[in-house]
């Protein structure tokens, strides 16, 4: 958790120096809508480099439009291990659905949704099942499986809820 902490405080220092930096030039002649889009984009880099590289997950992602959504599935034998398989950081909200199963035979796998500096560790029902809706406000956002010798499987989806069913 420390080691997180260090990345999340390095990443937000190189953020604000970059936006310092660019401060002076760039972002001075930008229409705000466009500043918007910029900076998000920003901020999106930054993000994507926490998501765990595809050929170093224990498990398997497809991804939908962006990070944040798309199916992930692993058959784990006595794994151990991290896997940060949607979420980076954004400007903007966005309202999520995330829902899927766990079947543990040995071990411990948890799923833990980062929500900025706030962490929930996904409860499942006797069945193994877990479903919930998430409200990603702009920052650091990651949805992640922690493995400890684990044996079983994992499965989980992330989609957008549509803009209809959000509350505005």
């Amino acid at each position: 958790e420390g080691t997180t902490d260090m990345k999340y405080l390095v990443t937000v220092i190189l953020f604000v120096c970059v936006l310092l930096c660019l401060s002076g030039c760039k972002l001075n002649y930008m229409e705000p809508s466009e500043m918007d889009a910029y900076l998000d984009g920003v901020a999106g880099k930054i993000g994507d480099s926490q998501i765990t590289e595809d050929d170093d997950l224990i498990g398997k992602r497809d991804l939908s439009d962006d990070a944040y959504c798309g199916s992930y599935v692993a058959d784990c034998n006595s794994q151990t291990g991290r896997d940060v398989v949607f979420g980076g950081a954004s400007t903007h909200e966005r309202v999520l659905r995330c829902y899927g199963s766990m079947q543990s035979k040995e071990g411990t796998a948890e799923i833990r949704i980062r929500l900025n500096d706030e962490v929930i560790i996904l409860q499942t029902d006797e069945a193994g099942n877990f479903e919930t809706e998430l409200h990603l406000k702009s920052g650091g956002n990651y949805i992640m499986v922690d493995y400890s010798d684990f044996t079983g499987s994992v499965e989980i989806f992330c989609e957008y809820i549509e803009e209809e069913n959000q509350a505005v």
